[in-house]
């Protein structure tokens, strides 16, 4: 119908369809492939055993292809030629030859197993007949041990090349390299450069400049460990078939272990150490020319250490290690999740925001206003004017007229209140036949308006409050997500730290996770199995971790949590606070019923909050005032609201929360216990006195309370506290005491009461205030003392 063609079924064979290699013979890798195989086979161990050049052969047909292995083979015969090994090298070189020869016969299904097993057969006839013609021209048990023995080296030397030889290759690209892979890379590198042999430049072994300048780059990279497994692998296969191999052994060992405890230096100390301490044990030697060319040897690789890239051979070295690369993988898997965690939030943040701005879109606009009066003069108009007699006169030929009439009428009731007819405008009295009902029903539909308005407006206040909120808690989300994707670091290192003391004290743990918070702090959370209630997390936790970190740690207010099941606890330590604080309290009521309300106490991880609310008047309508807007502090300030926010949303609640006027004081401190530094925040509240030594500072603020109009002016007053301070804050009743002096009496009761007590200093100023009050409270009375020091 539609002209397409309808193809068959048919079924489809997968074939398998071989690559051609391309091989290019001068490329990087090729060239290091193939000088490797060169320098292995010259490579002779127990001064009649080179199992190495067959090895590597083995391991490059199990890893690259049948043509890479077929020149392979080429570069192993050129090895073995250059060994210069008399009947070793021709029996070798047999070997490879007819191992060569079978390369293209053998079958990809179980290639390595069949190439391996006729490459020992091979290799061990090859050996023995060699051995028959060149040496005894008999089979003694001696030489068919030997070829065997060479044998069994070749094919365990073979598997240790099988992990070597992918690094040579494009096909595979390894990130991580486990334990045992970097010990076998070890071990390929130590019989490469063994294969330099005898070779010498101006009397110097290029074998050990090489060796050198291996162990010196391992241990300024990686540390002492690696420095000191390296050079003592290096020292024993270079030296394997040398009699001085424990000389070597020791040098290079002892050398890449002193260098790679100076890596955190830079590398000139690094080489100057390096040096030195192979020269002590050359002149502790045997002291003869060798040893003395091994220092000399030693100082030429320093040399050639400190002429290469750093970042180059860094990034080179650093892939052996497995450790750090999982750490470095889970560093970027950390980062990768904080990403996501950041663009989610920030979503979420930026939906909120979108939200609060539309609920505080202003709804009201001078249209509407116009709109509103006109409906009112309608009404008016239908209610009184639709039955009279002269309506077609006054809304008819004098509609202006008549219109702006009743607008000046309202105006004057909204001006007086409720009026007499002599009182209404001249233009309304004179010539409405109706001036009695107009000027009633004037005054009912005016005073339904501003009902209807008062409530609208609380209704637009309640969604600025919700506003108000939702933006705070964006703005909460957004700080979050600075803190997670900025601020926040893991500390695997740390980690490490905090494990070797914990084993050294013998404290079990399953987890432990390290980071510093956005503050710069500590924080590191334990998971380990319940102490049944011996509160080792701190008894014994916090002393461990303080001593490793060099810093007091301390359990956080949570404590430990114990999950569901009861088989797993967690627990956090956090820095110690650098500060204190003490706080002492004495209030007085005028009623039975206090209307001041108060707080005092940590808000967080160091943060220390003290607030005094003064509600209007006193009694319980007072304490209802104050109560709600410390409550609402409290909370707010806790669960992370910016003070603006906390403060804007309190001053909202306390303007819908009665249709009566009503106002609370707040008188705000926040204490930064890790800096001493403290933030006053004063609306409508009496002054606070810091108190210094003998000296007193006021801090004033001339802000209204909140709860009077719809928007809080705040007031904010920095202050750096020094160790001994003492922070004296006063609801108004004090203040107000004596009308005379007003503060002044308050500052100089501080100078003359010298006592370190917080509480006798609070005692002290009510009764001074009671004093001038005599028998008769005019209001009541709060007074909160607050004395910080330095703990460390």
């Amino acid at each position: 119908m539609y002209k397409d063609d309808i193809l068959p079924y048919k079924r489809v064979v997968e074939n398998n369809v071989k690559t051609r290699v391309n091989i290019n013979i001068f490329s990087l890798r090729y060239l290091l492939l193939f000088l490797s195989a060169v320098l292995v086979s010259r490579v002779v161990i127990l001064n009649s055993l080179m199992p190495f050049g067959i090895s590597f052969l083995i391991a490059s047909y199990h890893v690259l292809s049948k043509a890479e292995a077929f020149f392979v083979a080429i570069f192993v015969v050129l090895g073995y030629v250059l060994s210069f090994q008399k009947f070793l090298s021709f029996s070798h070189i047999a070997t490879v030859i007819i191992l060569t020869l079978f390369i293209p016969f053998i079958s990809e299904n179980k290639k390595v197993y069949k190439f391996s097993l006729i490459a020992f057969l091979i290799n061990t006839v090859s050996n023995m007949l060699f051995r028959y013609f060149y040496i005894s021209l008999d089979f003694i048990p001696y030489d068919i041990i030997v070829a065997v023995f060479e044998s069994v080296i070749m094919l365990a030397s073979a598997y240790i090349f099988s992990y070597g030889i992918p690094f040579y290759s494009n096909k595979q690209t390894r990130r991580i390299l486990s334990k045992e892979e970097v010990i076998c890379f070890i071990l390929i590198l130590a019989i490469v450069v063994s294969g330099f042999g005898d070779i010498n430049i101006y009397g110097f072994s290029l074998r050990n400049i090489i060796t050198f300048l291996i162990v010196i780059c391992f241990a300024y990279t990686e540390g002492t460990s690696m420095g000191a497994a390296v050079g003592i692998t290096m020292g024993v296969v270079s030296g394997i078939s040398d009699s001085t191999m424990h000389v070597n052994i020791g040098i290079f060992g002892f050398a890449g272990l002193i260098a790679g405890v100076f890596k955190d230096f830079n590398k000139f100390i690094v080489a100057v150490s390096f040096v030195v301490s192979s020269a002590m044990l050359s002149f502790y030697g045997t002291g003869s020319v060798a040893l003395n060319n091994l220092m000399l040897e030693s100082l030429i690789a320093a040399a050639i250490f400190m002429l290469l890239p750093t970042k180059k051979f860094q990034k080179i070295t650093s892939s052996l290690d497995g450790d750090k690369k999982i750490i470095e993988l889970q560093k970027s898997y950390i980062e990768k999740v904080k990403g996501l965690m950041e663009i989610r939030l920030s979503s979420m943040s930026n939906t909120l925001y979108g939200m609060s701005s539309i609920l505080q879109e202003n709804i009201e606009n001078e249209l509407s206003k116009k709109q509103e009066i006109n409906g009112l003069v309608e009404k008016i108009a239908d209610r009184v004017c639709a039955n009279c007699d002269c309506k077609s006169i006054c809304w008819g030929k004098e509609l202006y007229y008549t219109y702006d009439s009743i607008l000046e009428l309202l105006r004057t009731i909204e001006k007086k209140g409720i009026i007499s007819t002599m009182e209404m405008p001249d233009s309304i009295r004179r010539k409405c036949i109706r001036p009695t009902e107009i000027m009633k029903q004037s005054v009912h539909l005016l005073e339904i308006m501003r009902l209807n308005n008062r409530w609208r407006k609380k209704l637009i206040n309640s969604r600025m409050i919700l506003a108000e909120q939702i933006k705070g808690i964006s703005n909460i989300i957004e700080t979050m997500v600075k803190e997670t994707s900025n601020s926040i670091e893991f500390r695997n290192d740390i980690e490490e730290e905090i494990a070797v003391e914990l084993d050294k004290m013998g404290l079990e743990f399953d987890n432990v996770v390290a980071l510093k918070n956005g503050r710069d702090k500590y924080e590191i959370t334990f998971y380990r199995k319940p102490c049944r209630g011996k509160n080792l997390c701190v008894k014994e936790f916090e002393k461990a971790v303080s001593r490793a970190l060099g810093t007091k740690m301390v359990v956080d207010s949570s404590g430990c949590k114990i999950n569901e099941s009861k088989t797993m606890c967690q627990f956090r330590l956090i820095e110690a606070e650098t500060y204190n604080l003490v706080t002492a309290v004495a209030r007085a009521s005028k009623e039975s019923i206090s209307g001041d309300s108060y707080y005092f106490g940590n808000i967080g991880e160091g943060r220390y909050m003290m607030a005094i609310s003064d509600g209007m008047g006193s009694g319980r309508a007072a304490n209802m005032e104050s109560n709600t807007t410390i409550a609402l502090l409290e909370k707010l300030m806790e669960a992370g609201f910016e003070r603006n926010t906390a403060l804007k949303a309190i001053n909202s609640v306390l303007v819908l929360r009665s249709c009566d006027e009503s106002f609370a004081t707040v008188d705000m401190g926040l204490i930064d216990l890790y800096s001493g530094i403290g933030e006053f925040i004063k609306i409508g509240a009496a002054p606070t006195f810091i108190k210094s030594g003998r000296e007193v500072e006021v801090i004033k603020s001339s802000a209204l309370p909140v709860g009077i109009l719809d928007d809080v002016d705040i007031e904010s007053h920095i202050v750096e506290f020094r160790s001994g301070d003492m922070i004296v804050m006063v609801s108004d009743g004090v203040v107000d005491s004596n009308e005379n002096l007003k503060e002044k009496w308050v500052v100089k009761a501080l100078k003359e009461f010298d006592s370190g007590n917080p509480k006798d200093v609070a005692d002290y100023i009510l009764n001074k205030a009671k004093e001038y009050y005599g028998n008769n409270l005019k209001d009541d009375m709060t007074v909160i003392v607050s004395k910080i020091w330095k703990t460390s």
